[in-house]
């Protein structure tokens, strides 16, 4: 992602109202939580907490059930257009202390002071940005103003994928796993994307189903398409 990229898709999630960017950080810890077949989890949005010094206001609360123990998550949501700092992750920390959870999470529209990052790494605490993938978004045609084919694999990839996108930072660096969309989520929509490139092209869009993910998605389909679109290779 460029520059360029990052920026207005940091600037289309901080557009969202705060209840909008809550509610999408919703979605994206319950499709994480489906991911990773947590027991009896459970998630609910803009809670109070009781603790020994008063009450807390929530943003996201989770729990699930581990070795018969009921697991506590502590969420918040941050939309800013500089990188979070290193007292609200200390804060959370100190939430996720007085309330007896096991965890926190702190989703953010904008990315991670090493500070940040650091002190989260040491404490327990989970990081994840969240940004707008349209601007990632074009057609394998060279004709930038060519009208769109509404079955064209590539598009139909892309347009039934979520908008926004959650990366889990754990270091300062520009690569960083990927927590939403799931790969339950991309699996679904490749499989479709290969229907569709049977069907128009006479081709497989991915030979092996199990090798696509994410990161190789785009570079996959533009070796499929390079040249003319519809010569089968």
């Amino acid at each position: 992602m460029t520059n360029n990229e990052e920026y207005f898709g940091q600037e289309r999630v901080c557009n969202l109202t705060p209840l909008e960017f809550e509610e999408y950080c919703y979605k994206i810890l319950q499709g994480y939580a489906e991911e990773e077949k947590l027991m009896d989890f459970s998630i609910v949005h803009n809670v109070k907490l009781a603790a020994n010094d008063g009450i807390y206001q929530i943003d996201i609360y989770a729990t699930y059930m581990a070795l018969g123990v009921e697991m506590k998550i502590i969420c918040e949501c941050k939309q800013y257009k500089n990188r979070v700092n290193r007292d609200k992750v200390v804060l959370l920390a100190d939430k996720v202390r007085t309330l007896g959870a096991q965890k926190g999470i702190l989703l953010s529209t904008s990315g991670f002071q090493s500070g940040a990052i650091k002190y989260a790494k040491e404490h327990g605490i989970a990081l994840i940005q969240v940004f707008d993938t349209r601007v990632n978004f074009y057609s394998h045609s060279a004709e930038p103003e060519s009208v769109i084919d509404e079955n064209d694999p590539f598009y139909f990839g892309r347009k039934h994928m979520p908008v926004f996108r959650a990366h889990l930072i754990t270091a300062d660096t520009d690569f960083h796993s990927t927590v939403y969309p799931t790969r339950a989520m991309f699996m679904k929509a490749f499989k479709e994307v290969d229907k569709l490139g049977q069907k128009m092209y006479g081709i497989s869009v991915f030979d092996k189903m199990e090798n696509v993910n994410e990161l190789n998605f785009k570079e996959l389909l533009q070796k499929k398409f390079s040249g003319d679109p519809h010569e089968k290779s």
